[in-house]
């Protein structure tokens, strides 16, 4: 389904979404469903939506608001840790589920486009404020822009700042290698290299899976390393049984890459009256471990609902300063390297409910449980993370 729309442009739109990916998508839809839905909306994209470009991950209990469009799901995934601490998890009331972008884009955009009130613009975005500049004409917005276009650069030495970066192939094999119930969520049996280092393999069928190889760090690397590191894991790795496979026996029928910001730096959310950022450029990504679908899910939702009601909440993200301190803590124990990091996601799935991890890393657990959690990691490396963050915030 192309981006593009043959409505006549308009100069004035009550709504204007500057970018059409993810999160803009995701709002308008929401939006569509809601009692705002006449209000006239011009969503704007340089892209034309019309391949598989990302592959969203997410666990949730019960629906998604696209559960016809999910492509897997799961009730238990594989978790590969250190010191030999392998084992297939129960995630108990969770369902871990996938999307595919095009999927995604195939299935929300035609429902845009059944409202007569929503315009697609294909260009690229110069400059967002209550007016728009694009390469195809300048728009105003009566009421709010949405901005998912604005990137920070994330370099303030004042903030912690990491990046998950990530390439991953969807391989097709010429014989059957995955159990299409068992996916691997995290395995971290690759060189670290002082990092975070992990593999995931998510099964479409027997013979055909999507294998990402995923690192935490302050630095990206060459396009050949991810090569490399994903060849020698599928050859090495995937097996049938002890049977190993051969380079010829599979071939590489997709392709992503990906690079998410992890950083606590503050996003200003609303850098005009007129203009709200979303997603990315409005703080949607979790800090400590660049998870953003479901949480962006969660944000919109309550932001649609907040228009409804006519009642400011920004940008719908919720502000937990507890939280936030610990994500900072987390990141301030990988920049440092104060221990070796995949141990730290070791711990915290030998020693806990898996459920209860994922619902720590979705930020649903008590101040209690999270308590609770935490004292299962490394202390010494933890308590110095701590009293570093702590110290910087007081001088």
């Amino acid at each position: 389904m192309s981006f593009k729309n043959n409505q006549n442009l308009q100069n004035t739109y009550d709504y204007i979404i500057a970018g059409g990916g993810m999160a803009g998508l995701s709002l308008a839809f929401y939006l569509n469903q809601s009692s705002l839905r006449n209000k006239s909306i011009l969503i704007i994209d340089r892209d034309v939506k019309n391949t598989n470009d990302h592959t969203w991950c997410f666990w949730e209990k019960g629906q998604s608001p696209y559960e016809e469009i999910i492509a897997q799901k799961w009730k238990g995934v594989w978790f590969y840790g250190t010191n030999n601490f392998s084992q297939f998890l129960d995630i108990q009331e969770y369902t871990y589920k996938m999307i595919r972008g095009i999927d995604f884009y195939n299935y929300v955009i035609p429902v845009l486009k059944q409202n007569v009130n929503i315009t697609f613009l294909q260009a690229d975005i110069l400059a967002v404020s209550e007016t728009v500049k694009t390469n195809k004409g300048d728009f105003y917005a009566s009421d709010l822009v949405f901005d998912s276009s604005f990137r920070s650069k994330y370099n303030n030495p004042d903030y912690h700042n990491m990046l998950q970066h990530f390439k991953g192939w969807v391989i097709e094999t010429t014989k059957p290698v995955f159990k299409v119930n068992e996916p691997t969520l995290f395995d971290f049996r690759t060189e670290q290299k002082n990092e975070l280092r992990f593999v995931y393999v998510l099964p479409h069928s027997e013979t055909k899976a999507l294998i990402e190889f995923t690192i935490f760090s302050d630095n990206l690397i060459e396009d050949l390393e991810y090569e490399f590191y994903l060849k020698k894991y599928i050859e090495e790795t995937v097996k049938v049984g002890e049977y190993q496979i051969k380079p010829e026996e599979y071939q590489i029928s997709e392709t992503e890459f990906g690079i998410v910001p992890m950083s606590d730096e503050p996003h200003e959310v609303s850098p005009m009256p007129k203009v709200i950022r979303i997603g990315t450029s409005g703080g949607y990504v979790k800090a400590s471990t660049g998870y953003s679908f479901q949480r962006s899910q969660r944000f919109l939702q309550r932001l649609v609902k907040s228009l409804e009601q006519n009642i400011d909440i920004k940008n719908g993200m919720i502000t937990n300063h507890w939280k936030g301190f610990l994500d900072t803590v987390l990141l301030n124990v990988m920049l440092k390297n104060r221990t070796p990091q995949d141990e730290i996601f070791t711990r915290l799935f030998k020693y806990n409910k898996p459920s209860q991890v994922l619902k720590f890393l979705d930020e649903d657990t008590s101040f209690f449980e999270d308590v609770a959690l935490i004292n299962t990691v490394p202390k010494p490396p933890f308590i110095k993370a701590a009293w570093n963050v702590l110290f910087k915030k007081l001088f």
